[in-house]
């Protein structure tokens, strides 16, 4: 069974879709893909768009999302995937199975990802990159590498969270050296102004 919602409507084209999938409102489903042959100043060139987009069983897809179909090859959500409000995802990109995938996420095209995956809300992945298994990205993420199986990434630009925690900590401990150094250089300028002050006093 498919459930749509009547609230507003929902566009569904060139897709084949599975049993007990759930379309949220205002959804748009295989339309064209972004795909231009680049002419500079004289124009682009549209890459026809031929592929369809899959959609298999038990997936939920939230409100206002677009799932653009493919190009050389067909765009496919896997079993059991819940995708929620606002995400795009664009033309030729794999999706495996059961796999979370918070708002405002945007997949550019042509990506890979593997099952379980779980991507953070405002996530963004670079195109024709590949996403392990049981990979998980922290929110507002900028993902311009593939990440291995059961890594765990954040940041922008994303790596692993340990290297990026790190780096947070050596920059914000550079900060305060920083902040320190200024004082009391501060401090000791204000000291020699005043000793300066003082022997003029006394001739």
């Amino acid at each position: 069974t498919l459930s749509l919602h009547d609230a507003l409507p929902i566009f569904i084209q060139c897709a084949l879709i599975g049993n007990n999938v759930l379309i949220h409102p205002a959804c748009s489903i295989g339309q064209d893909g972004y795909g231009f042959v680049f002419f500079g100043p004289d124009g682009h060139l549209k890459v026809p768009q031929t592929g369809r987009v899959l959609i298999q069983n038990d997936v939920e897809v939230g409100a206002g999302t677009t799932i653009d179909r493919g190009s050389l090859r067909d765009t496919v959500i896997g079993e059991g995937t819940k995708i929620d409000n606002q995400v795009q995802i664009g033309h030729n990109v794999t999706i495996g199975r059961h796999c979370l995938l918070a708002a405002q996420i945007g997949l550019a095209g042509s990506l890979t990802i593997g099952d379980n995956v779980a991507l953070g809300a405002k996530v963004g992945i670079n195109n024709h990159l590949k996403i392990g298994d049981g990979a998980q990205v922290t929110a507002m993420s900028a993902v311009k590498d593939d990440i291995p199986p059961n890594g765990r990434w954040g940041g922008h630009f994303a790596k692993p969270t340990k290297q990026w925690f790190r780096e947070i900590i050596a920059v914000e401990r550079l900060v305060r050296d920083q902040a320190a150094d200024s004082k009391g250089a501060d401090l000791k300028g204000a000291s020699l102004k005043g000793a300066d002050l003082k022997g003029e006093g006394q001739e």
